[in-house]
């Protein structure tokens, strides 16, 4: 009875709140330890005394060694190959000091032990190479497979269990490995739910509702990060679209906005495809847009504004009631460089934009450019 109740509930229950600490710790901790070093000592050290104890406690109640592999597996397979190699790694040593303190030490029996390890991570590296199956799959394979199969082989094979001892072991181990890896599974559910929910809120805070580019709030953090970087040149270009008032006027506030998202897809669009990993497009407010461009020179910023204003007189926007409405805009364009800062740079393409208003509209102006 003790054997059935420590296997099928002791056990994995323990395993569980040591799984569930690791989780948590690295989820809510990790990223404010701000040392690689001192996380992974944390983690250490908590492992070992964890093991040690499991490990005591299975030889002294059980006379065998049960679910040595449960946490080095879950890891594995939840947290990634890296941290679970380290975490095998750490089992080893606390199996081999529960060993030494409880008199069992011998050369062959931690040979086989360390075997044990090799061929235990070997089978978890091979199921992965399952690519029809999935990944929680894949975990409870290995769980099911290497929680019972192994232990109750090894056992069978030194004659440390009879035949007809072999469903009262079963069982047990079964009924500990199914609830490990429900606990693990739903933990695992519930805490990709809260990550979805929380990179949901990210984004719309982040992110204008209208339009799906990069709000004002984003931009302001934005220029706050980069405004102590002197090693690179961001390169600013601001829009504003020409007479949009009319268009509300004329034909609504829905089929203004309608134009703005048009507008707003083309714009992202277009630079998406250019320079993807350099331009970051924001909505600034209203009919008003701004683009950073990092590393690009102005020239080359200039040349490709010019190219996107002419690219919107071969398709004039349709309204839903199949009128055509011309999309222009006016812009402005200037960078940073040793004397001129980011805010300097915003304020000399907004200064730009009006006088390309004043201008005439659907016109760009960079004081340092010529027209193209």
């Amino acid at each position: 009875m003790n054997e059935i109740v420590a296997l099928s509930f002791i056990m994995p229950i323990m395993d569980t709140c040591f799984l569930f600490f690791e989780f948590n710790f690295f989820r809510l901790y990790g990223d404010k330890i701000g040392s690689k070093f001192l996380k992974y000592g944390i983690l250490t050290v908590c492992f070992l005394v964890f093991a040690f104890v499991m490990t005591i406690y299975s030889l002294n109640s059980l006379y065998f060694v049960y679910f040595q592999y449960a946490v080095p597996i879950t890891i594995f397979f939840v947290d990634g190959r890296k941290r679970g190699y380290f975490v095998f790694g750490l089992a080893v040593i606390a199996m081999l000091v529960a060993l030494i303190a409880n008199r069992m030490f011998s050369v062959k029996l931690f040979g086989t032990i360390l075997l044990g390890f090799i061929g235990v991570l070997l089978f978890c590296e091979l199921i992965q190479l399952l690519p029809r199956l999935k990944l929680f799959t894949k975990y409870v394979i290995a769980m099911i497979f290497i929680n019972i199969i192994i232990p109750i082989g090894s056992e069978y094979s030194r004659n440390l269990i009879s035949t007809k001892q072999l469903a009262n072991t079963f069982l047990p181990l079964l009924v500990g490995s199914i609830l490990i890896t429900l606990f693990v599974y739903a933990y695992v559910k519930a805490m990709q739910k809260r990550e979805a929910e929380i990179q949901k809120l990210k984004y719309e805070a982040s992110h204008d509702e209208l339009t799906t580019l990069l709000n004002y709030r984003t931009f302001s953090n934005y220029v706050t990060q980069i405004v102590a970087d002197k090693s690179s040149v961001y390169t600013i270009i601001m829009i504003d679209l020409d007479n949009f008032k009319r268009v509300n006027d004329k034909f609504g506030h829905l089929e203004g906005n309608r134009l703005l998202k048009k507008f707003s897809i083309k714009l992202n669009n277009f630079f998406g495809d250019k320079l993807a990993t350099q331009a970051s497009v924001f909505r600034f407010g209203g009919e008003e847009f701004c683009l950073v461009f990092k590393n690009v020179p102005e020239e080359t910023a200039y040349k490709l504004i010019w190219k996107f204003e002419r690219s919107l007189t071969d398709e004039n926007y349709l309204t839903t009631d199949g009128q055509q409405v011309a999309i222009s805009f006016s812009g402005g364009v200037a960078s940073t460089d040793q004397e001129t800062n980011i805010h300097e740079a915003i304020r000399k393409a907004d200064a730009a934009v009006y006088l390309a208003k004043s201008n005439g509209r659907a016109q760009i102006v960079c004081p340092d450019q010529a027209d193209s």
